[in-house]
């Protein structure tokens, strides 16, 4: 084996042993950049637990809401522990408490909705009746100014 071709295999082995490492151990910026996603994650869901505070407008839904900011405080605790794991468990659950929340404030409105068309429902119906019986009335009052006048 002449001197070039076994400094050639060398410059390949290192090269291979190289990729074989970065592929093996992630690099430190990898974790990094995880963090801040995580971070932007949960700035995120914080301002977003503003805005559905203040869609709540019967105030439905506080209970959810207080939970949500508590689990929100959990992950980021969690990333100061550089726990990520646990970090994007407790986002996942914020994700779904997020979405039940937005369920339940729209199934309240709906519903305030319905009672308030059924109760539109029911004036309607009583001035019906009113009318009826006014007709009614007015029917026998004209009979009797009708048999009065033969």
């Amino acid at each position: 084996m002449t001197l070039r071709a076994r400094g050639e295999m060398l410059s390949c082995m290192r090269f291979s042993l190289v990729v074989a490492l970065m592929l093996w151990c992630p690099p430190a910026w990898a974790g990094k950049r995880e963090a801040e996603d995580l971070r932007r994650q949960i700035d995120s869901q914080r301002s977003g637990a503003g805005d559905l505070e203040r869609l709540d407008e019967r105030r439905a839904v506080t209970d959810e809401i207080t939970m949500l900011r508590s689990w929100i405080d959990e992950a980021a605790t969690q990333l100061q522990k550089d726990e990520l794991d646990k970090v994007r468990e407790v986002l996942d659950r914020c994700v779904a408490q997020t979405e039940l929340i937005r369920q339940k404030t729209t199934a309240g409105r709906m519903t305030a909705g319905a009672v308030d068309k059924e109760g539109a429902l029911k004036r309607a119906r009583e001035r019906n009746e009113k009318t009826k019986l006014a007709i009614q009335q007015a029917t026998i009052n004209k009979k009797a100014l009708e048999l009065n006048t033969k």
